[in-house]
């Protein structure tokens, strides 16, 4: 049996600014620090056999926290892997949602609910293209879920990445299509996923419990996706 156990970094300054951040970085705040932690806490007792993890110093610093928290050993493989990295939103990077909003607020909004019609700036990804990086992520850990059916081995698996990054690994977990990538609840920091492989390349997903209560709406009535 194959479980992949996924989280999104914790909160880091420009996250309480609501900055646009993608291939650009800034430090944990403390808080996202102590969910960091917290994540460990909930990893703590699983055979982990290996981390991957995306390439942006607040992804390595949660990664290094939790595992830290959670004991394991320094031995752990840990792989650091450009395919998990967060979207590159050009241009955008930097900017806050309100200076984004002043300036393409038609692209801002199929950003945040209409992946297919959202348009990338300067060296900005589409979506198509972060959920294609994805695409070949789950490839390897379905490869590898298949060998355990057949085997009878037992592999857990962890990973440490990004708001958009998992919302595309989501989508094609449920086989949703690009369109609906953006749906559900925010991806809250250090909030623990997990996903065990089954027959025919399906998956069986556990989420953890969201209080939307306070997330805020735009157009149409749908929740407002946090930024990256």
């Amino acid at each position: 049996m194959l479980t992949l156990y996924f989280a999104r970094h914790g909160e880091t300054i420009w996250n309480t600014q609501s900055r646009m951040q993608g291939r650009l970085d800034t430090a944990l705040t403390e808080k996202g620090q102590a969910q960091a932690i917290a994540l460990g806490d909930l990893l703590r007792g699983v055979s982990l056999e290996k981390a991957y993890v995306s390439p942006a110093p607040r992804a390595r610093r949660t990664a290094e926290l939790a595992l830290q928290a959670g004991h394991f050993p320094a031995t752990l493989s840990v792989e650091i892997d450009d395919r998990v990295h967060e979207m590159d939103l050009g241009d955008w990077e930097g900017l806050s949602v309100d200076e984004v909003q002043a300036i393409a607020p038609e692209n801002l909004q199929a950003f945040f609910f209409s992946p297919p019609d959202f348009i990338p700036t300067g060296s900005g990804e589409s979506y198509h293209q972060v959920s294609q990086r994805m695409a070949s992520f789950l490839r390897q850990m379905e490869a590898l879920g298949q060998s355990s059916l057949s085997d009878g081995s037992e592999h857990h698996i962890l990973l440490i990445s990004h708001n958009i990054t998992l919302k595309a690994l989501l989508a094609l977990l449920k086989r949703k299509p690009l369109a609906l990538l953006r749906g559900g609840p925010p991806l809250k920091q250090a909030a623990l996923y997990r996903a065990v492989y089954l027959p025919e390349n399906t998956w069986d997903i556990v989420e953890p419990d969201f209080d939307t209560s306070a997330s805020q709406s735009m157009a149409g009535g749908s929740q407002k996706e946090d930024n990256p």
